[in-house]
């Protein structure tokens, strides 16, 4: 009998066990991610519209929310403050956030090639930096425009052309001057303000700031130490889900627009968002490497390029400002 009751037992015991084991778990809550951007809404970040709406941040178990940028947006400072957990950020600021002893890290380079250019009207004969010389630049400024300025001081720099001998202006994104003959050359983005220029059937010369050996990434993916001491895990589920929004994006350009304008403000603006993402193409992906992919050797020209001129608070180790331990990860440690 005790035998029996013991079987028994055993039994109901087992098959509780057995009932427990298979009751569903609930879902573990997504992490809500904010992603501080650079801009308004535009093609300029369809990469990530692109994982949004395609399920990717999903798959990771993300909610996503997209704070927008602007003038008067201190996107590092989003960043640091931790009002934002991720931001699109220029990397000349993670570098001066860096030399103030703020943990500003980057964690990919989506522009892996700088967008800034300097336009020139086609029967100027300004086509080569040299040419600047005695000419109306427009490229001082700060917050948005301080890139501007840094280049043309580098490459006038190293091309050894005394920046003296150029009468440098305030930049002016409407380029009213430029239009009126006022202005001699102008800075401006190759995805933005170029296009503005063109659309007034303007034909212009472009001097690059790469092809005199200026090499800067522009738009870089940057979180705080912080993040990645504290979810790693985090970071590379949302490295993940971010590369494969830009991979489609890149691979499909066209739908990549038609998703940007979802969250546009300018839902008719869709021949500029177009030219917006054709021109930034071989800026994303330049032939080389994977996505996001960033080089110690461009961080540390870009580097050396603020300490030279003076915008750095107080010298430090540039390796600290990168990490390529979340694209190396989920690449599977393959550059290709």
């Amino acid at each position: 009998m005790k035998k029996t009751m013991t079987v028994l037992i055993l039994f109901i015991l087992s098959g509780i066990i057995l009932f427990g084991c298979g009751r569903p778990q609930p879902p573990k809550a997504p992490d809500e991610v904010k992603l501080q951007l650079k801009w308004l809404h535009q093609a300029q970040f369809a990469g990530f519209y692109m994982a949004q709406e395609k399920g990717y941040y999903a798959k990771e178990n993300i909610k996503i929310t997209f704070l927008e940028g602007g003038q008067d947006v201190d996107i590092a400072g989003s960043v640091v403050s931790r009002k934002a957990d991720f931001g699109v950020v220029t990397p000349e600021y993670i570098l001066i956030n860096r030399s103030r002893g703020l943990p500003l890290i980057a964690i990919a380079a989506i522009y892996r090639r700088s967008a800034v250019a300097f336009a020139a009207r086609a029967n100027s004969g300004i086509v080569r930096p040299a040419d600047f010389k005695g000419k109306t630049v427009a490229a001082a400024g700060k917050g948005g425009s301080m890139e501007f300025d840094l280049q043309l001081r580098a490459m006038m720099k190293k091309l050894k052309i005394d920046i003296l001998k150029l009468n440098i202006i305030p930049y002016d994104p409407e380029y009213a001057s430029f239009y009126s003959g006022k202005t001699d050359v102008t800075a401006a983005y190759y995805t933005g303000g170029i296009i503005k220029i063109r659309k007034k059937g303007m034909k212009i010369n472009l001097i690059w700031p790469e092809d005199y050996g200026i090499n800067f990434y522009s738009d870089t993916l940057a979180t705080t130490e912080k993040m990645i001491s504290d979810n790693p895990d985090l970071v590379e589920r949302f490295m993940r889900a971010s590369m494969q929004g830009w991979q489609d994006a890149i691979e499909d350009y066209r739908q990549a627009v038609v998703v940007s304008l979802k969250y546009v403000h300018d839902k008719e603006d869709s021949d500029t968002q177009t030219a917006m993402m054709e021109a930034m193409l071989p800026l994303v992906h330049t032939g080389e490497d994977r996505i996001g992919w960033m080089k110690p050797e461009i961080w540390h020209e870009m580097y050396g390029t603020l300490l030279d001129q003076g915008l750095l608070e107080k010298p430090f180790d540039v390796d600290q400002a990168y990490t390529m331990r979340f694209i190396k990860e989920i690449s599977g440690g393959k550059v290709k």
